[in-house]
């Protein structure tokens, strides 16, 4: 069997703006950071100016960007632009102790040898011109982790087995799992690329009651949870509804028996 030719279409970012573009999502809001909103246009427009500034950095195709952030729109734009340029985006958390080697890292200035922070990277996208998708084969490697021991099943099993529990495009996600982790990143950034619906980006400390404060701040409809969160929830024996949930999710072992009373809404278990 013939093997593709490399196109611009099998680039993920070229599909997600494409999909964008055909189910009218451009002007809807895609990611919520604290008081900002940020639309679906906004994140594919942005997405090329990084690869553009990436370029200018002299990254090439299949070099290793790597992206020490916490939930932000700088590291959406990062992560997606590298992916456009058809570099691997190679996530770790920011707060490490060390970074894996790559020809250059987004991150704080003094953690990498060639770095561009979160601020250089947005004032450099103001001036440069969006690139292009680079065409790429079908199964040509987007992104890896750097240094996670997962607690909560593996990630591409979870991805197949999310996909068929009814997001609504009014929908706002909060994700327990957080960016840079992979689920965390399908949680946050690919679910409301695919389903027009919009997601939190937020680094702040996972406590029960932390996670609830930003729920009913950003009125969060659906809550993606790891099962060892409601287990926790239970442990604290905290009984604060999460108000504004119409449903959540609750990946690896099922959830605590009272889960969906502390909450407030139905918890599926996919």
């Amino acid at each position: 069997m013939r093997t593709p030719d490399p196109s611009p279409a099998s680039n993920l970012t070229e599909a997600l703006s494409q999909w964008t573009l055909a189910f009218g999502w451009w002007d809807r809001v895609a990611f919520l950071c604290g008081d900002d909103g940020f639309t679906h246009g906004e994140v594919h427009l942005g997405a090329g100016r990084a690869a553009g500034v990436f370029r200018e950095h002299g990254v090439r195709p299949g070099d290793r960007v790597v992206i020490a952030l916490p939930g932000s729109m700088e590291f959406v734009w990062a992560f997606l632009g590298a992916v456009r340029i058809g570099a691997i985006a190679l996530l770790t958390d920011p707060e490490a102790s060390a970074l894996p080697p790559g020809e250059i890292a987004v991150c704080a200035h003094g953690r990498h040898e060639h770095v561009i922070t979160p601020a250089e990277l947005v004032t450099a996208m103001s001036r440069v011109p969006a690139s292009p998708a680079h065409p790429v084969h079908p199964g040509t490697p987007a992104f890896a982790q750097y240094g996670v021991l997962y607690a909560h099943g593996d990630p591409e099993v979870s991805f197949l087995a999310m996909e068929p529990f009814g997001l609504r495009e009014n929908d706002v996600l909060f994700s327990v799992p957080k960016t840079y982790d992979p689920v965390g990143l399908r949680n946050t950034v690919f679910l409301p690329l695919y389903s027009g619906a919009s997601a939190v980006l937020d680094s702040g400390r996972r406590s029960v009651t932390g996670v609830a404060e930003r729920v009913r701040r950003h009125r969060a409809s659906v809550l993606l949870s790891t099962s060892a969160f409601l287990t926790r929830l239970a442990a604290e024996g905290s009984r604060e509804p999460f108000w504004p949930l119409r449903m959540a999710v609750s990946q690896g072992a099922p959830p605590p028996v009272h889960a969906e009373e502390w909450l407030g809404c139905p918890v599926l278990t996919p």
